[in-house]
């Protein structure tokens, strides 16, 4: 029989060990045993067009009969009026070279470019600018339509032949005149300071009658001419892209513009 002083240290070097054990680490798990992989990350945008500013899909490319930010805001590169607000709020010549008021601030007298063309190569005429101007005013305009003209009623209150309860024109526009090729008139019914800065909104730009023939014109279905810096070469369900426009007045090699989709 063994004495009890030594079967008293065995257990006490059998626990220890047990203890030793128990704290050490378990084994990590084999490299070659497969582990679910983490979930992907989101991204603003695939990554072709992280550059690209992102734009609602529905937009439409018609600025005097839309009020969508995202629309007016390719529309701005896409067209031009007969002038421009440069990066600073500042006037500036576009489709008029030049300009001048009359004495009691009723008529503003501008002079066409020349050399103004459309991105199909056709002439932006002073009768292209009166039919552009009797479209958003003129309800007996044959391009005036359905007279769904937001900005222009917003601005300039009415259409023609509109009156007030005095039987004064409501609007502050009276009428536009083609004098010659290079000579266009805008007549007023009262002074409106303002009106170079109305007229340089994307609104008011000078668009293509021919193509504004097309029912459609706006949307995708739809061939988008160009009076502005930029032209469409692509629009697909992924992207819209811009690139300078050959045939505008001021043509200067660029970089295109990319809008993708949100």
């Amino acid at each position: 029989m063994m004495p009890r002083s030594i079967a008293r240290g065995l257990l006490l070097v059998t626990l220890s060990m047990l203890i030793l054990t128990a704290c050490q680490p378990k084994e990590t798990e084999d490299a070659s045993t497969p582990t679910e992989p983490a979930p992907p990350q989101q991204t603003d945008a695939p990554s072709e067009t992280k550059n690209a500013t992102l734009i609602d899909r529905g937009i439409f490319l018609d600025p005097a009969k839309t009020e969508d930010p995202d629309s007016l805001l390719v529309s701005r590169n896409l067209y031009e009026g007969l002038v421009k607000l440069d990066d600073n709020g500042e006037i500036q010549p576009g489709i008029a070279q030049s300009w001048e008021v009359s004495d009691d601030q009723l008529d503003y007298i501008f002079e066409i470019r020349p050399d103004a063309r459309f991105s199909d190569g056709s002439a932006v005429t002073t009768d292209v600018i009166a039919d552009n101007f009797n479209r958003w005013f003129d309800p007996k305009s044959a391009f005036h339509g359905d007279g769904n003209y937001p900005t222009w009623l917003k601005i300039f209150l009415a259409f023609n032949g509109e009156r007030d309860a005095e039987d004064r024109a409501v609007s502050q526009v009276d009428g536009v005149q083609k004098v010659d090729s290079n000579t266009f008139i805008i007549h007023l019914n009262r002074p409106e300071p303002e009106l170079l800065n109305y007229i340089a909104q994307p609104a008011f730009a000078i668009l293509s009658p021919t193509a504004l023939t097309n029912s459609n014109y706006g949307t995708r279905e739809s061939t988008i001419i160009s009076s502005g810096p930029y032209v469409i070469t692509s629009w697909t369900d992924e992207e819209l892209v811009l690139s300078p426009n050959p045939s505008y007045w001021d043509a200067t090699e660029g970089e295109d513009i990319n809008f993708a989709w949100k």
